[in-house]
């Protein structure tokens, strides 16, 4: 039997107003040649950017490229560079019916997915669950051979299911869009105060915190807080406010624009050494 070797590893290129991308990569089994099989979520950066990107973190976008592209909605940061993305990668697309982009669903390769299901990516499982914002918008797990990794962004208030969503993954992003002090006292106008504060706006730190306490001593090892605002959070309100209220795992904060590496080890690794395997 094929044992895996290595990890999911997670480059996390974007979260944030000006542009959301991730690329996830599965895992090989012993005998494996190169990397194993890359997904990528959203399309908020062009392909340069992202290549760019991961350059940075030590690693080539290009000529691997990805098995698929699967998009969250349709706000420009996730969506603005999917054509550029779709033409540069040759990959199809992964689009629930919510997503308004007529123009690629007419001219390039498109999977519809359910807003709440599991579907198949290569050697990927991902489980798609709508969450609340102001366009059709769903978190995500995607699991590949034991590990399995969550983004939950642009959400407005934390429904039970997506509670139950992070609570299998191994690590997780998650929205700490705004500290409601600085969003008040803030620049926006009054009528965007009032859509980023509503409940299909963003989640401001105290409700990731909610969020963060809800998962404790569930599979999770490490939460990540991501699409900061530059103009109504700060890394250290954020992480102050969630590490506050979470127990059980570490949490950690992206800075807006800032890539990251994530290498999942999980406490998945530890159970398939105790001989139990969890459901991917």
């Amino acid at each position: 039997m094929l044992r895996v070797q290595g990890c999911m590893r997670v480059w996390l290129l974007g979260s944030g107003s000006t542009g959301n991308a991730a690329i996830i990569e599965a895992p090989v089994s012993d005998g494996g040649q190169g990397p194993g099989a890359r997904l990528l979520i959203d399309a908020g950066l062009g392909p340069r950017s992202c290549a760019t990107r991961m350059r940075q973190l030590g690693a080539d976008l290009f000529p691997a490229g990805v098995v698929g592209i699967v998009v969250t909605h349709h706000h420009g940061d996730h969506i603005a560079h999917l054509e550029p993305l779709v033409r540069a990668l040759r990959a199809p697309v992964y689009l629930h019916e919510g997503i308004a982009a007529a123009r690629v669903r007419a001219r390039y390769l498109v999977r519809p997915y359910a807003r709440r299901g599991v579907f198949s990516i290569g050697p990927f499982h991902v489980r798609a669950e709508p969450i609340p914002h102001d366009a059709p918008q769903v978190a995500l797990s995607i699991s590949a051979r034991g590990f399995r990794f969550g983004i939950a962004t642009d959400l407005g208030h934390v429904p039970a299911r997506l509670v139950d969503l992070l609570a299998e993954c191994d690590e997780a992003l998650v929205e700490a869009n705004h500290c409601i002090e600085l969003l008040q006292g803030g620049p926006y106008p009054p009528r965007l105060k009032t859509r980023v504060a509503g409940d299909f706006g963003h989640l401001s730190n105290d409700q990731a915190a909610g969020l963060a306490e809800r998962l404790g001593q569930t599979r999770l090892t490490r939460l990540w807080l991501g699409h900061l605002s530059r103009s109504n959070n700060t890394p250290a309100r954020a992480i102050d406010r969630v590490r506050s209220r979470a127990r059980g795992f570490d949490v950690e904060v992206l800075e807006h624009g800032v890539p990251r590496l994530l290498e999942l080890q999980g406490r998945s690794r530890a159970m398939t050494q105790l001989g139990l395997r969890f459901g991917s």
